[in-house]
């Protein structure tokens, strides 16, 4: 039996229109420019470093571990004062940190700020990973620049499949999610192709896939999120340009194996909760 594991940390790269055919996302920012689905390089898992400012919505979620601040979780900034992630992330002492190319170091580009709550979906079921999305509210708000900048979010009838998407985060490069941890010096991000709920089912025979789930895989293997990366963004696109298709979720155990692809939460099945977060305030 294939273990199943929450990720802790993702990426996301979204896939293209038809008219599109130079790997390259077109819009106002160049997003996700270079990236393809042949990349030689070998992190995220099976990703590559992502340029500075390549996705300006990527977030760190730290708390302090040994007496140092410490990256968990990952997340994606969808206005100046909320974040959207994971709810099996769901920590109370977050900070924040935006426009961070490495979370190793302290970079003059980042924003650091505490989180003042974290909502997650009332039908949350750790057990099953189903509705596995969350909202943060900050205590101030970032200020948007090159570096840090919103990502829109899906349609309500919004369908990606067979689109090459990407995911990015900074989490464990070592495919089995375990020990010795490879954390990269720099944000990584990796292209997924989309596949329907029905396969990606066939393919995850010992797990439940329902309708708050999207999965996205690379067909050979050895491209995938792992563990580290949940909370992070899938990155999709369509005529208006990237947005925000699904959240980071789980994976079955080694990371990138061919058969089992990456599971996110489905954000447009959940833009009704983080409307309801987001006008609360």
């Amino acid at each position: 039996m294939q273990s199943l594991v929450p990720l802790l940390f993702l990426s996301a790269v979204a896939a293209l229109p038809q008219a599109y055919s130079n790997g390259v996302i077109e819009n106002s920012f160049p997003v996700g420019q270079g990236s393809n689905a042949d990349s030689p390089s070998i992190l995220i898992v099976g990703g590559r470093d992502a340029q500075p400012g390549e996705f300006p919505w990527q977030v760190s979620l730290q708390y302090v571990t040994d007496g140092v601040m410490t990256h968990q979780c990952a997340g994606t900034i969808v206005d100046e004062t909320h974040i959207v992630t994971a709810s099996h992330c769901e920590y109370d002492g977050y900070q924040v940190v935006a426009g961070a190319q490495s979370v190793q170091k302290n970079e003059t580009t980042q924003q650091r700020i505490t989180a003042l709550r974290f909502v997650s979906h009332p039908d949350f079921n750790l057990s099953l990973v189903n509705d596995d999305v969350a909202v943060m509210t900050l205590s101030s708000p970032l200020v948007f620049n090159d570096r840090v900048k919103p990502l829109r979010l899906p349609a309500a009838n919004a369908n990606p499949v067979g689109q090459l998407c990407v995911t990015s985060g900074w989490g464990n490069a070592n495919p089995t999610g375990e020990n010795p941890p490879i954390y990269p010096d720099v944000l990584q991000a990796v292209n997924l192709t989309v596949i329907t709920n029905e396969e990606c089912q066939e393919r995850q025979s010992e797990a439940y896939v329902d309708e708050t789930m999207i999965c996205a895989h690379y067909s050979n293997g050895g491209k995938s999120a792992c563990t580290g990366d949940s909370g992070g963004p899938l990155v999709c696109s369509d005529a208006q340009g990237p947005y925000l298709a699904g959240i980071a979720s789980w994976i079955a155990r080694p990371c990138g194996q061919a058969q089992f692809p990456t599971v996110f939460s489905r954000v447009s099945v959940n833009l009704d909760f983080i409307d309801l977060v987001r006008s609360e305030e």
